[in-house]
Order: structure tokens, then C-alpha cells, then sequence
């Protein structure tokens, strides 16, 4: 792919997009999967262009945002670039930048991102708990749904099915989506199952055993 020379930054009409200064300086030297960064600021300026870091994101203008798509799309793949934006959001979330929230209507339910301030935490607690209602823009349909805080879904089914999610087991599990396909965790999660080896040790290996060997017909 060729690359456009950029012709600079007109900063004197083109608006700006906040981005902590921590992220700069704390969390994007630990990043090392470029769909994490890519959709990491993304969430910045969809949220800035929302009103501020504290408007909440709707997953579903992540995944149609253009410039997002064009950056992750791997030309003749057609699974991207969705599963490499989901990956980017999982590693996010779970690093901590970004909080993530279902709200729950009825049967209907939609995921939204904040940025991960302690504003938006308090917000998210305090939703979660129903002791404030969700921003207007949650719910557009005009019944007030129910909040609840989510996590990656490797994270879930860690919880689920092998045990506590200590902060050393999520720094391991942010480490494997790095490292793997996100598939191949959720396999090796239910692998670990079957065998009734319920230990991030046994998750761990049996990784490691398909990244070196393959994963015979499972491919």
C-alpha cells in the first residue's frame, strides 16, 4: 500500500481532540496490537465530537466509523476489519482505558464505551446500581434501561469457568489477546474445561502448544 506524504497540521481551523496526557505517557508505551491504539483513539474523538471524554460511545458508530475501518481493514480478508475493531475494544477494556456498559431494555440490549475517567467510573457505578439514570442518548427509545459494567468476553469466561480474575490473571489475559487471535483463548478456555484443568497455567501452555505446533484440524 502506498503512503500519501501528510501535507501538516492545520492547527489554526482543524479542531482538536483531547487526549490524556497518561495515555500518552503511560498506557500507549504498553501497547503493542495497533488495533488497540487505532480504536482506543478513536473512542477519543467520537466522544470528543459527542460534547467531551465523559460522553458515553455507542459500539455501534465505532464499527461504522470510517477512518477506524479503513485503518484495520486487511485487504482480501473478509472478516476484518470487525474482528480486529472488537480485539482493539477487548484489549482496552481490559488494560483500563476504556469502560464498556450494556444497557438493557426489555429483551433489547446495546454496548457503549466511556473513557476510563473517575467521572465515568462514579457514572457507571452509580447506573449500575440505579441510583442515577442513564444519559438521554443511552436510551433513544424512551424507556430507561438497565446498566450493566462489562467486561472482555475472555474475561467473562475466565470468571466463568476457571476462576477468580485476579489483576495478575487480567494483566495475563490482556497479554494472551495481544498474542493470539481471540478465538484461540476462548477455545483454550474451553479446552481447559473439558480436561477439568481449571488453571491460567494449563490455559497458558496449551496456547503456547498451538502457536508452536498448530492446531491441527482445528486450523
Amino acid at each position: 500500500m502506498t503512503t500519501r506524504p501528510f501535507g501538516g497540521f492545520l492547527v489554526a481551523t482543524d479542531p482538536t481532540v483531547p487526549v490524556p496526557r497518561a495515555f500518552i505517557t503511560d498506557v500507549a508505551p504498553q501497547i503493542t496490537e495497533i488495533a488497540e491504539l487505532q480504536t482506543t483513539l478513536t473512542v477519543f474523538r467520537l466522544a470528543a465530537e459527542g460534547g467531551g471524554l465523559e460522553e458515553p460511545v455507542a459500539h455501534e458508530a465505532i464499527l461504522r466509523d470510517r477512518p477506524l475501518r479503513a485503518a484495520l481493514r486487511v485487504t482480501g480478508s473478509p472478516r476484518e476489519p470487525d474482528r480486529r475493531i472488537a480485539t482493539g475494544l477487548d484489549l482496552a477494556v481490559g488494560r483500563g482505558s476504556l469502560l464498556a456498559f450494556a444497557a438493557e431494555a426489555g429483551t433489547a440490549s446495546r454496548l457503549w464505551y466511556y473513557v476510563n475517567t473517575p467521572v465515568n467510573q462514579a457514572l457507571v457505578s452509580a447506573m449500575a446500581r440505579g441510583a442515577v439514570a442513564p444519559p438521554p442518548v443511552v436510551w433513544p427509545d424512551g424507556d430507561v434501561p438497565a446498566v450493566v459494567p462489562e467486561r472482555p468476553n475472555v474475561f467473562r469466561l475466565y470468571e466463568q469457568n476457571i476462576g477468580l480474575l485476579t489483576p495478575l490473571i487480567a494483566d495475563h489475559l490482556v497479554d494472551a489477546l495481544e498474542r493470539y487471535p481471540r478465538e484461540w483463548i476462548e477455545d483454550a478456555i474451553a479446552e481447559a474445561v473439558a480436561y477439568n484443568r481449571r488453571s491460567w497455567r494449563y490455559v497458558q501452555r496449551i496456547l503456547e502448544q498451538w502457536a508452536t505446533q498448530g492446531r491441527g484440524e482445528r486450523g
